[in-house]
């Protein structure tokens, strides 16, 4: 939900989340907010899909499962031209 404030576009209380994890983390996840209480993050490497209800909840899943699996560096990349079959859009 966009709002209109002083002659400024304002985006809706989740922006600022969703841009945090995805300025920390977009390089190895697909990272979006797809409505109330759904939160997704998809490893660019195997498109494993992680969900949470909140956006603490999604940072905390994705430290712990880059931290088991570290997404490489050669595969991941948020300026990588996504391949067929991803099932999110890229960022942006």
């Amino acid at each position: 939900m966009l709002v209109q404030y002083y002659g400024r576009v304002m985006g809706s209380d989740w922006d600022e989340p969703l841009d945090d994890l995805r300025w920390h983390w977009g390089d190895a996840y697909l990272i979006h907010h797809l409505g109330p209480d759904t939160w997704v993050a998809q490893r660019r490497d195997s498109r494993q899909t992680l969900g949470a209800e909140d956006p603490e909840t999604l940072r905390e899943r994705i430290k712990a499962d880059y931290a088991a699996h570290p997404v490489g560096r050669r595969v991941a990349g948020a300026g990588r031209p996504q391949e067929p079959g991803r099932r999110f859009l890229p960022e942006g």
